[in-house]
């Protein structure tokens, strides 16, 4: 099994089995650290994440001076959410690692290769 493939399953088997007690990221800043799913790609940026409503998040990363704009549902503890930079677009599943912040899988729409992100509160 891939890493990425490998990281997947650990991040939906977590989300599975989040308990209601888990330490909510939610609003804030936080930094990230990421990898677009090929050795050699690594990466480091800034996530900041405002609740518009109950349910609904905007999240604003700026990765490398390039900025991304996504969209979220969920509760603070899992974000399902979309994104776009310049034309692209993608999604996004955001856990809550239990530490304040969230491990994240992504994609761009079309691609077939998923990248991944450890998301930490600054």
């Amino acid at each position: 099994m891939t890493m990425i493939k490998t990281f997947a399953a650990g991040i939906f088997g977590f989300a599975m089995c989040a308990s209601a007690t888990a330490f909510a990221g939610g609003a804030g800043n936080y930094s990230v650290q990421g990898s677009n799913g090929e050795p050699g790609t690594e990466y480091t940026g800034s996530l900041t994440i405002a609740q518009t409503s109950k349910d609904t998040f905007k999240l604003n990363w700026n990765i490398g001076g390039d900025k991304y704009t996504g969209y979220a549902v969920g509760d603070a503890r899992i974000l399902a959410a979309s994104f776009t930079s310049e034309g692209s677009s993608g999604t996004a599943l955001l856990v809550d690692d239990d530490a304040g912040g969230y491990k994240s899988i992504w994609a761009f729409n079309g691609e077939k290769r998923m990248g991944y992100e450890l998301i930490k509160p600054k």
